[in-house]
């Protein structure tokens, strides 16, 4: 058993897969995907996504902090040597900005993320109380 890439979607898949649980497609027209396949394929389809957004957030939180690092820094030279220091012509200004926003955008993603994810599950699995 090996995994291959499905002809329509390019998705991986079990070569011994009748059905493809992304797209569906099968080469043999009475087969059936199995629904278990499925729901499995979307909880990592789901895992994958969750992933790839928390990465792009600790990228914009590093981002804010190349900027905020440098600002502070010369913040605190500014007030060691009694110069007035305007923050808000500093570069670092810009950097925490685009971080703060991107950072902003990516959750409201992850939570569209999340949202789309349960309202796909099936009712059993909704009303299950959560594990503590």
């Amino acid at each position: 058993m090996a995994l291959i890439n499905c002809p329509a979607c390019r998705t991986k898949i079990s070569s011994v897969a009748k059905v493809c649980p992304s797209c569906g497609y099968s080469k043999d027209p009475e087969a059936q995907a199995d629904p278990e396949q499925i729901k499995l394929f979307q909880r990592r389809l789901f895992r994958d996504r969750m992933y790839k957004l928390r990465m792009f957030s600790y990228v914009a939180m590093t981002i804010t902090m190349i900027g905020a690092l440098p600002m502070l820094w010369d913040y605190i030279k500014g007030i060691e040597s009694a110069v007035p220091i305007v923050l808000l012509d500093h570069w670092g200004i810009y950097a925490i900005a685009v971080g703060f926003i991107m950072y902003v955008a990516i959750r409201v993603f992850m939570t569209l993320v999340r949202r789309n994810f349960r309202a796909n599950l099936p009712d059993e699995v909704q009303r299950t109380p959560p594990i503590q």
